[in-house]
């Protein structure tokens, strides 16, 4: 019969060699191997190891700080290229030159009215446009204080009181400051009623629209011009975010030193921690 036993090897047999180890390269320690040295001094040295790769962070920012070229310079370079770019902002927003002064013909309010109870209507005409305005109803069901609700213009075409003579390219520029202004007007009219003050008399179309001497557009009823008022607010958000930009670029410089001046001390703790790891390892 055949030796089909092939799981029992005789005694005298050898078993086979391990393949050969490839040159340059390492076998991996035992699975159950322990680390070098005490065995007891295991926990304390996996708080130093781990203490160690916690301060390597710390000590790579420190000396890059004092590269050249490292994050914080790169950050401000970007800081001062937006800076740089507010400035040409404001400096285009104050080279600004006032348009050619546009004035309205001396075209007559007529039929002006406004009421005083609630809802409030105010009614006027200019030239062949009649306005009427509503003040919407504001029902407060909780009881609290009354607010008076916002008027809503029911007729009239304020952007048809454009004069012809108006160049194209402000045309549309025109036509909008109208409509703002004759809500404005109309507001206003609601508001006096209310006081009980009388209405105003001899109010014309170049009333609404009053040419501006700053900016060269045209003011509003009360006197307000919407163009200064775009351009003032731009300007403070501008200078707003300069400021911001400013302050983060202070910030960046003075991380960098705190970094900067963080390297002999950390190298130091380095030191320290390695020794202690060594002398763990003995």
């Amino acid at each position: 019969m055949p030796n089909w036993r092939f799981w029992e090897r005789a005694e005298d047999e050898a078993p086979p060699a391990p393949p050969p180890v490839p040159e340059g390269r390492r076998l991996p320690p035992p699975r159950n191997a322990r680390p070098a040295g005490n065995p007891a001094n295991a926990e304390a040295l996996a708080k130093l190891r781990t203490r160690r790769d916690q301060l390597a962070y710390d000590l790579e920012r420190a000396e890059s700080a004092h590269d050249p070229e490292n994050q914080w310079t790169e950050r401000v370079a970007l800081l001062e290229e937006s800076l740089a770019t507010i400035a040409a902002d404001l400096d285009a927003l104050a080279e600004l030159k006032a348009l050619p002064q546009l004035p309205l013909p001396p075209m007559p309010v007529t039929g002006l009215s406004a009421t005083r109870e609630e809802p409030s209507r105010v009614e006027f005409a200019i030239g062949g446009e009649a306005f009427l305005f509503e003040e919407e109803r504001d029902w407060d069901e909780r009881g609290g204080p009354r607010v008076r609700g916002e008027l809503k213009r029911r007729t009239g075409d304020a952007t048809r009181l454009a004069p012809p003579g108006i160049p194209e390219d402000r045309r549309e520029t025109l036509a909008q400051h109208l409509v703002d202004s004759v809500f404005a007007f109309a507001a206003a009219m609601r508001d006096r009623a209310i006081e009980g003050k009388p209405m105003p008399e001899a109010v014309t179309l170049g009333d609404l629209a009053m040419p501006c001497v700053v900016c060269g557009n045209w003011r509003e009823w009360g006197g307000a011009c919407e163009t200064c008022a775009q351009r003032a607010y731009r300007k403070q958000r501008l200078n707003s975010e300069a400021l911001r930009l400013q302050k983060e670029r202070e910030n960046e410089v003075e991380d960098r030193h705190k970094w900067a001046e963080r390297l002999p001390i950390a190298r130091r703790r380095m030191a320290d921690l390695e020794q202690q790891i060594a002398d763990l390892l003995k």
